[in-house]
């Protein structure tokens, strides 16, 4: 399966025309894209992809010669332009796959040391305690398992405070049910997520007790009465039914042989992961797109 993605990448990007060339430039973005994908897709640091033994036998007489140097295609990975094709490329690859009216959302976090010098990663709460590092925010399609959105931020970085500010501006939640955990239950996630055109769904962290004397949204109320007051509790085991969509997609971005594990020791502060993560999940919607065209041809 890497070996198809490593061709789809090298047509992609190396003979299509609007990522082939780039102007004033001796390496095209697509290369340097190409690159990188590699690095990711071997689990390797960029600095082993531009050496041309490192590459398969078929790919090397594609390579230009002599081949880009690491601090040069280290410099070109900072610049808007790369950046952006990798988000196109991504873009691209989701609008394959499936969409449906059911959405859920979470973070998984991205340790690092607890030593390390790196300024970006912050201490957070992890489900076993106390870790340093990054959380990855990700708004999930529960049809196709597609990755709608995503945002990287240092560990201490609030979950519903993320969805609010940067997340529900790039999905579109018209006629959408968003589910969360208990980290998601507050009524100004829930006012952002109706505004936005969606309705959310998250269970309280104390089921059962009363609500305050604070104004409550409706949303909140409806989403109490069907968790909380539903004969035999199946409003809970419902939503936590359809919820498991997303771990099933975070077990899956994970345990894939190119897939989003522990950060490796070369990607460190927040644009370098950001890259990295982003490159993760464009080969796993590539890994997706390919698996649905095998399944839909052997029907």
């Amino acid at each position: 399966m890497d070996g198809e993605l490593l061709r789809w990448l090298y047509h992609r990007l190396l003979h299509d025309p609007t990522c082939a060339r780039t102007p004033d430039c001796t390496y095209g973005d697509g290369l340097i894209a190409f690159i990188y994908f590699f690095a990711v897709l071997s689990g390797r640091s960029p600095k082993w992809a531009c050496r041309r033994r490192s590459w398969p036998p078929w790919c090397r007489a594609a390579l230009p010669q002599p081949l880009i140097s690491y601090a040069q295609h280290n410099r070109r990975l900072k610049t808007d332009a790369l950046r952006q094709l990798v988000a196109r490329l991504n873009e691209e690859l989701r609008h394959r796959l499936p969409r449906g009216a059911e959405k859920a959302v979470d973070g998984k976090p991205l340790v690092v040391g607890g030593y390390s010098h790196d300024r970006d990663a912050a201490w957070g709460k992890v489900p076993d305690g106390w870790a340093n590092g990054y959380k990855l925010h990700l708004v999930i399609d529960a049809a196709g398992g597609a990755i709608d959105a995503a945002e990287l931020t240092p560990l201490n970085a609030g979950e519903a405070t993320v969805l609010r500010r940067q997340l529900l501006g790039r999905v579109d939640l018209s006629g959408c049910t968003l589910r969360g955990d208990a980290n998601y239950d507050s009524n100004p996630t829930y006012r952002a997520v109706a505004e936005a055109g969606g309705r959310h769904v998250a269970p309280r962290r104390k089921p059962g007790t009363g609500l305050g004397h604070h104004p409550q949204h409706p949303d909140r109320l409806r989403a109490v009465r069907e968790l909380e007051q539903t004969p035999g509790g199946g409003g809970l085991a419902d939503h936590k039914r359809r919820r498991n969509r997303v771990e099933q997609v975070l077990a899956h971005l994970g345990n894939l042989p190119f897939g989003l594990s522990a950060l490796p020791p070369f990607v460190r502060r927040l644009p370098r992961v950001r890259l990295w993560v982003m490159a993760k999940i464009t080969l796993y919607h590539l890994h997706h797109v390919q698996t649905l065209a095998a399944q839909r041809a052997a029907a």
